[in-house]
């Protein structure tokens, strides 16, 4: 039987199945953004990488040799408001302290070393041994300004601190401002989330360990430090601005491992849905007896868990010429919008043994009792597997924040004999577009240009929270894409850029920092004019974190505090940027031309592209991602340039300022 006679079968079984009231997939035509959406898969031996499983929250922690210490004042006899704590200093070299407050010009610090000497800190005063700077933390326009008192071979032990202001805090409860304490010691902290199973009334856990740099290679999690912390404490900070104080434990019964192993844990049910705000807080002593303090922040969505996978066999129903189509049991709670699919169907090869054949992914929509999985069956016939067919790791996860929703293991398939045999006969010997991508949508073909035809464009996008950060002039046939000072998710963010490129036949991407993420989200989960452009490059990108920054988290306390700025965004974060990396394939990810910068580094200076974010990064980086983090697995690496930063304002030029590097873009560009 010809791949003809195949499609013509195909055709009338449909016919047949719609006769007879038996088909029960849902039509995303009533979705607007859902009428474009791809029905994304991929080669069978994708799935023996394990590129696209979930990954290990455990791998994602946050590394920190630093402390946000929250100053907190309360009223003297005097009248004026105060606060004093204990700075506990183990750098070996160096010590730093910056101050972040909105009110800080109204602030007087001193500060009393472990000998006794007291210092003054502030704007104009000099201090022999401390130098005194002015940075900045933050991610583009969403950035908080403070002092910074970098001191030379501090004294180790505890420095006692006192702050008084005149101005009446806002709360009496939440903080007025924080320190941040950075010690160049090679004891730091690790902190990661236990699962992302993040459901409301569903237990959450959060771990934290010391471990020593010196012992860390920086590619897998580093190991416990034994009997380095005393004390552990974690703050919770719930969307409605309500929070919450619990003790961290290392007794194996609070989601920490075994029973002193170094690791300490807190377990949380939340009732509400929304964006958390984790402070974790570890207190302990160097071996040598130095005092010892660590903080990490973080940021994570707490979602509804809406829908259940119930299990069950499926069978399998045609759809047009190629396509195979599954209906999955599910139990819904509420409404649910789109979710994001995805499963891998195994079947038998020539010798019995289960194999992959292909993986499904892509937003699809559930209805009340069911959840739409499409196959195109030329993977059958590519691959040579029969029955027993079967889908493995089968999982379902919201939208916009990734976060798993259900999973199931396997469920059985049915092919009905007459495909199954006409798969059998029919030759495949090469992966479509079709294959890939499903079948593109009527209404964009119908207007589809022609290959090079006039009228496509080259976008220029920019990034979270941002102004227009290109040189116009350094482009030709472009159109800037503006939604300015924003905070968005990758998904939104795509969408943005997809209803904006409509109006254009065609049009291909240069894009900084996020906008480089949202690019990629589209082109792998939207129809849109990126489909239809022609070139050398689909989407190219500068500074665009891949796979996360470890800057989210001090964000969230700082927006908090100011009441400023563009918000938290969980896609930026370690864990969102792996879970949402889980879905894209490698046929998206290879149409990607990425470049990555840090600063120029010179032997007679301390280099950095940004002195606050310093304390938080690895080098090297731009001064808002490590240049690990803005690597893509699967994509074209165009190379790392030194001496360009992340934004304008920093030690080095803006990395979209580099005339050079965008005359390339722009000649190699599609439009």
């Amino acid at each position: 039987m010809h791949k003809r006679q195949l499609a013509i079968l195909l055709t009338l079984l449909a016919a047949l199945f719609l006769a007879a009231g038996s088909m029960a997939t849902p039509s995303a035509a009533e979705e607007p953004a859902a009428a474009f959406t791809k029905q994304i898969a991929g080669p069978g031996s994708e799935v023996l990488d394990g590129r696209s499983q979930l990954p290990n929250p455990a791998d994602l922690g946050v590394r920190s040799r630093t402390a946000m210490i929250p100053v907190t004042f309360s009223q003297a006899a005097d009248g004026s408001w105060q606060w004093q704590d204990a700075l506990a200093v183990d750098g070996l070299s160096e010590m730093s302290i910056m101050v972040l407050s909105p009110d800080a010009a109204n602030w007087k610090m001193t500060v009393q070393s472990p000998a006794g000497a007291t210092l003054r800190l502030g704007r104009g005063i000099d201090q022999a041994g401390v130098v005194q700077r002015t940075g900045q933390i933050g991610l583009e326009q969403n950035a908080f300004s403070g002092d910074i008192y970098t001191f030379a071979r501090p004294a180790r032990g505890e420095w006692q601190v006192s702050v008084q202001t005149a101005v009446v805090p806002t709360s009496a409860d939440a903080p007025s401002g924080y320190l941040l304490l950075s010690n160049d010691s090679p004891y730091q902290i690790y902190a990661h989330l236990s699962s992302y199973n993040l459901w409301t009334h569903s237990q959450i856990g959060l771990r934290a360990y010391a471990y020593d740099a010196t012992q860390d290679s920086g590619a897998t999690a580093p190991v416990a430090a034994l009997d380095i912390i005393r004390r552990a404490q974690l703050l919770l900070i719930a969307p409605n601005g309500r929070t919450l104080r619990l003790p961290m434990f290392d007794d194996g019964r609070h989601d920490d491992g075994a029973a002193n192993d170094g690791i300490f844990g807190a377990l949380v049910t939340p009732r509400l849905a929304g964006q958390y705000t984790a402070q974790i807080t570890l207190r302990g002593q160097a071996p040598d007896g130095a005092p010892i303090v660590r903080t990490t922040e973080h940021i994570f969505p707490v979602v509804e868990q809406t829908i259940a996978l119930n299990g069950g066999a499926v069978t399998a129903v045609p759809d047009g010429l190629n396509r195979l189509n599954f209906n999955l049991a599910a139990t819904t709670s509420a409404e649910v919008d789109q979710v994001q699919l995805y499963a891998e169907l195994w079947g038998a090869d020539a010798n019995g043994q289960m194999v992959p054949i292909t993986w499904v992914g892509g937003l699809v929509t559930p209805t009340a009792d069911s959840v739409p999985v499409s196959i195109d069956g030329r993977w059958l016939s590519l691959a040579g597997a029969t029955a027993p067919l079967e889908l493995r790791n089968v999982r379902l996860q919201d939208a916009q924040t990734h976060i798993p929703l259900a999973q199931l293991d396997s469920v059985p398939v049915n092919l009905p004999e007459t495909i199954s045999r006409g798969v059998a006969e029919t030759a495949v010997t090469e992966i479509t577009e079709e294959m890939l991508m499903g079948e593109r949508p009527a209404t964009l073909s119908a207007n589809a240009p022609a290959p090079n035809a006039p009228g496509g464009v080259l976008m220029l996008v920019h990034g979270y929270c941002s102004g227009g950060v290109w040189p116009m002039g350094d482009f030709t046939g472009d159109v800037e894409f503006q939604d300015f000072n924003q905070n968005r998710s990758h998904d939104q963010f795509a969408n943005l850029i997809r209803t904006y490129g409509n109006q254009f036949p065609s049009f291909g991407v240069v894009a900084h920092s996020q906008g480089g993420a949202a690019s990629l989200h589209l082109y792998t989960y939207y129809w849109s004019g990126l489909d239809y452009s022609s070139g050398s490059r689909l989407i190219q990108s500068v500074g665009t974190p891949y796979q996360g920054t470890a800057l989210a988290g001090n964000l969230a306390l700082l927006g908090q505090l100011f009441g400023a700025g563009c918000g938290t965004n969980w896609d930026l974060t370690y864990d969102g940027s792996a879970l949402w990396l889980s879905g894209i394939p490698s046929w998206a990810r290879s149409r990607v031309y990425y470049h990555t910068t840090s600063f120029k580094d010179v032997w007679w200076r301390y280099d950095y592209c940004n002195i606050a974010t310093d304390l938080f990064l690895s080098d090297p980086d731009d001064g808002v991602i490590e240049k690990w983090s803005g690597q893509l697995s699967g994509a074209n690496n165009l190379g790392h340039k030194t001496g360009w930063c992340h934004t304008s304002g920093m030690r080095d030029p803006a990395q979209t300022q580099d005339h050079s590097r965008n005359a390339n873009m722009n000649t190699y560009a599609n439009r």
